[in-house]
């Protein structure tokens, strides 16, 4: 049981290079060994974060000395998740959906699942730097 239990987070922090998506993804795979989440909570946290991750290494012009820093915590039954990055300025509930994405281009499925699965509580840029929080609510 997760339950805002303080002992239950996690920080990383880490270049924006080629190593971002693996640290991110060691980040959450502290908090689900730390916290016993299993199942659909766990797969989703993890989709999620190398999403995220992913489309700031591809997509978010953040420099590869840039720091990304995230934190996965226990929220009630489920898990939020806070990542701040110098990338571009970017608010993931205002990018286009899939269905809005050119075929050509690809994409967009990420943002769409990332919306569906959890939810955004904040958003805001400072300093250069973007702040995202959102919550996986827990399942069951």
């Amino acid at each position: 049981m997760l339950d805002n239990n303080p002992a239950l987070t996690r920080h990383g922090s880490f270049s924006a290079n080629g190593d971002a998506v693996d640290r991110a993804i060691e980040t959450v795979h502290d908090f689900v060994m730390a916290s016993g989440c299993g199942g659909v909570l766990e797969a989703k946290l993890a989709i999620i974060v190398e999403e995220l991750v992913t489309n700031l290494i591809d997509h978010g012009q953040c420099p590869v000395t840039g720091e990304i820093a995230l934190t996965v915590a226990a929220h009630g039954q489920g898990v939020s998740i806070a990542l701040s990055d110098p990338g571009v300025a970017f608010d993931v509930r205002d990018a286009p959906r899939s269905c809005d994405v050119p075929p050509s281009r690809g994409g967009g499925a990420g943002v769409a699942m990332i919306l569906a699965w959890a939810r955004i509580e904040d958003y805001q840029r400072i300093d250069g730097r973007n702040h995202l929080c959102l919550v996986i609510p827990g399942i069951g």
